[in-house]
């Protein structure tokens, strides 16, 4: 065969396999064949949920004449993780045998005053529970962990204002 001849079948045949893997990318969700595809396994945040209450630190802000003028407390939580979807988790912890903890850290910010604040203080010390209220204003921060080899995007930090949240008893 010429080398002209083999030159340009090979090019065809490269172009021909290309085409056929574009189209079986374009159609790739359409036929259902999104088995192959790996899912993202990602936390949910736990809204309405009992968090446990393990630490907490508090900053104060002052401006130069010494006067408040804000606040931010973190509260440290640990709960079971709530990970979607369920059926791509490993099976022990599909079936509950085994539980995935999280220890979060939630940032409370915008604290009018030194009295709200006291307050906070005062019902971190005596409470060791609190839930999370459903708001548009709750924001995550994720970081990828491992359960059992398989990849999980874990809450790390959620950033809260005081009336997203209440502590219980």
């Amino acid at each position: 065969m010429k080398p002209f001849l083999k030159k340009f079948l090979i090019t065809i045949f490269i172009i021909f396999v290309a085409a056929a893997f574009a189209f079986f990318g374009f159609y790739f969700n359409k036929f259902g064949l999104d088995i192959l595809k790996p899912t993202k396994l990602v936390e949910h945040i736990p809204f309405g949920e009992v968090l446990e209450v393990t630490g907490f630190e508090e900053k104060e802000f002052y401006d130069s004449k010494n006067e408040f003028i804000g606040a931010e407390i973190i509260i440290k939580v640990k709960f079971a993780s709530q990970i979607e979807p369920v059926e791509k988790l490993p099976s022990e912890y599909k079936r509950g045998i085994k539980k995935a903890y999280s220890n979060v850290d939630i940032y409370v910010k915008e604290i009018p005053n030194k009295e709200v604040l006291d307050k906070m203080k005062e019902a971190l010390e005596s409470s060791q529970y609190l839930k999370l209220i459903e708001s548009e204003e709750v924001q995550a921060s994720f970081i990828e962990t491992k359960i059992d080899n398989k990849k999980v995007k874990s809450i790390e930090k959620i950033f809260v204002r005081p009336e997203d949240y209440y502590f219980i008893k």
